[in-house]
């Protein structure tokens, strides 16, 4: 076998340990630069890893790199526009930035002291409007789904409408090392209403509480908001320690 051959074989397999770790039903997308430290957060879809808090609060500048977009492979790719996606990655970006709070400057150029910002937001899902319409205007529409409510106080545990996931990571931006990994899957549930004062006014709220399933990605944004907020409150409380 030759040399470059040999080269190219332990490459691949490198590559492949830093992204075998089991993230439940989550397949990563390759984006992170090591996946082989994240930890799941018990009683959550979530995975995380960072450096001890004293290391992240020698940071005081942040620069976010462009937030990728990866739909899901069969979330209908064509009937998507180009702009939609764009345009919300600029929401995340901006969320970001609004998370951050003025605690960090913001820069575009790597530097000391300097945190860089990889965010990708994948498995993205839309939500369908028009499905909305029913789950959430029916939704005790089997007596299973009401039953589960009704020993819980909480019903919506089964099917959802729209998804996303998120791999987040923080290097240094000299050295590129990373500092601190994340990932997420989000999924919005179809309703999830309070059955204590009985099933009719509980599908009264879960109508009027859940507007957003009438947009295609309200639920989206919703989900890049709390990543958004994550990400503030991790290097906030970091830069306080």
């Amino acid at each position: 076998m030759k040399l470059h051959t040999l080269i190219a074989a332990a490459l691949l397999a490198a590559a492949t340990l830093s992204t075998a770790a089991s993230f439940g039903d989550y397949e990563p997308v390759g984006f992170l630069s090591d996946y082989s430290r994240l930890q799941h957060k018990a009683g959550t879809e979530a995975y995380s890893w960072s450096e001890p808090a004293a290391q992240i609060s020698a940071y005081d500048k942040v620069m976010v790199d462009r937030i990728k977009v990866y739909l899901k492979a069969d979330a209908g790719r064509g009937e998507i526009d180009p702009a939609t996606m764009q345009a919300l990655a600029q929401h995340f970006h901006d969320a970001i930035l609004k998370a951050l709070g003025g605690s960090y400057q913001v820069t575009r150029e790597p530097g000391p002291r300097t945190l860089r910002l990889r965010v990708a937001v994948t498995d993205l899902v839309p939500n369908k409007p028009e499905a909305s319409v029913i789950t959430l205007a029916v939704p005790f529409g089997g007596v299973a789904e009401a039953g589960v409510g009704a020993l819980s106080g909480k019903a919506g545990g089964s099917p959802f409408i729209g998804h996303a996931s998120v791999e987040i990571e923080a290097l240094d931006s000299q050295s590129h090392q990373q500092v601190a990994a994340y990932i997420e899957t989000r999924a919005a549930k179809k309703f999830d209403v309070d059955l204590k004062e009985g099933v009719g006014t509980a599908v009264g709220k879960g109508v009027t509480g859940y507007a957003d399933s009438f947009s295609t990605w309200a639920y989206t944004k919703k989900a890049m908001d709390h990543w958004a907020d994550l990400i503030g409150a991790w290097l906030k409380t970091a830069k306080s320690s």
